[in-house]
């Protein structure tokens, strides 16, 4: 307890910033028993699910469902935007999928924004997947938050001038260095036109940034990334859930597509993995970047 080694990592250019402290992850908590358990509980009964049933019990949009092998759209019917949809998965288990499962998630995906672009004449998309109670869902059942936006979203349009005003100033692109940092440091590698880097200024546990320049519903190496990462959180990791999102390659917006995938710990934690520090100060995590970049990198090179 005397000896604690502290690594503070920060971002000049974003503001973000990480306090590193793996005695964190000792420090005693209060649980509701084993995580496998509450897992169970979880899971286990469906029969009150309107997501089950969703072409009864869920709204559709004005332009009516999107329809996939594996998922399905709905209307949100508590918004974010004005345009806020549901693509909501053929499973009740959020953990449980297969590539070709993920990949019909991302198509009905696409399909949506394009019919709502149609609708709105809006052309921002956003995606965001809240896996559990932990992570804000508000259904166990597998889904995911489908958002169109007029203009950018807020941390996106930052992003974006970032972006211009570090280009101006080194001639290089931002998110192109921060890639080469991470790979410098061995936290970072690049699968055919996808980068992979373990954040050093991560927002929550085990942030995993995936960046790339096409498009998202059809690139098949971008795709197996995704599959083979998700499924290394889940069952190598022991992550039950997590928060992803994803900003589709946009040529509207001067930066590349970017995937954020972070863990908000174990499901049977009665404590909150945020607290004053995170939304006042900065993340404090417990996590080694290095442990977890190991373990996806193993199996992206399999």
């Amino acid at each position: 307890m005397k000896e604690q080694e502290i690594i503070r990592v920060y971002n000049r250019w974003t503001g973000e910033g990480a306090l590193f402290n793996s005695f964190r992850l000792k420090k005693p908590v209060m649980d509701r028993g084993s995580a496998k358990k509450i897992l169970r509980e979880l899971l286990r009964d469906d029969t009150m699910c309107d997501f089950c049933m969703p072409e009864l019990y869920t709204p559709e949009d004005d332009f009516g469902r999107v329809r996939g092998r594996h998922s399905i759209t709905a209307s949100n019917i508590a918004k974010y935007d004005a345009w806020s949809g549901l693509l909501i998965f053929r499973k009740h288990n959020p953990l449980d999928f297969s590539f070709e499962e993920l990949s019909d998630y991302l198509s009905t995906a696409s399909k949506w924004f394009k019919m709502a672009e149609k609708s709105s004449g809006f052309r921002f998309p956003f995606i965001v997947w809240n896996c559990m109670p932990r992570a804000g869902a508000s259904q166990i059942h597998g889904h995911m938050q489908l958002l169109l936006g007029e203009r950018p979203y807020g941390k996106v349009s930052f992003l974006e001038e970032v972006s211009r005003r570090y280009l101006e100033t080194y001639g290089s692109s931002y998110h192109d260095d921060v890639f080469r940092v991470h790979s410098a440091i061995g936290l970072g590698a690049e699968y055919g036109g996808v980068s992979v880097y373990a954040s050093i200024t991560p927002v929550k546990e085990r942030e995993i940034n995936i960046t790339f320049k096409s498009e998202f519903d059809r690139d098949s190496e971008l795709q197996r990334c995704l599959f083979k990462i998700l499924r290394c959180l889940i069952d190598e990791a022991g992550v039950h859930s997590f928060n992803l999102s994803m900003h589709p390659f946009n040529r509207d917006v001067n930066i590349p597509g970017i995937i954020r995938i972070v863990d908000r710990g174990n499901i049977a934690s009665k404590s909150s993995d945020i607290g004053g520090m995170e939304l006042f100060g900065s993340a404090v995590i417990g996590s080694d970047p290095y442990i977890i970049f190991d373990r996806i990198k193993g199996v992206l090179d399999a």
